[in-house]
């Protein structure tokens, strides 16, 4: 009987360290595979996030960001010192083509939202005087 009870005693203890690993494995999967799968989720197949984009701009009809460009390093490859900026949803992003952005923004095509020179410290801005006065 001994024997007996020292076996079951053995099994017991196996089987539960067999159930601690797998509960730990299952637990370590989830931690892992849960995130991965959240982030492909939200940002390749829902394409939930903005893109930021920068549009010519006419300083006399809006207020616009400005840059200097004089020296190439200083710009983008658009080369854009005088634009707007618009956040548009990635979503949204794949139906411009070739700069189209913001025809298809100022048009309504697609949702934008427009970002306003000023609001930032650090924002350069056109600024004209009133033609009016």
């Amino acid at each position: 009987m001994i024997f007996s009870v020292d076996v079951v005693q053995f099994n017991v203890m196996f089987i539960s360290k067999a159930l601690k690993r797998w509960i730990f494995g299952l637990f370590f999967f989830v931690v892992l595979a849960l995130p991965v799968a959240f982030s492909f989720y939200k940002y390749y197949y829902t394409k939930d996030y903005n893109y930021l984009i920068e549009v010519e701009c006419d300083p006399a009809l809006d207020n616009c960001f400005y840059r200097d460009c004089t020296n190439p390093d200083d710009c983008p490859p658009g080369g854009l010192s005088v634009y707007k900026k618009y956040y548009i949803k990635a979503y949204d992003f794949t139906k411009c083509s070739d700069n189209s952005c913001g025809e298809k923004c100022s048009g309504g095509t697609i949702k934008c939202e427009p970002i306003e020179c000023g609001i930032s410290a650090e924002d350069t801005c056109t600024v004209f005087p009133d033609s009016q006065q």
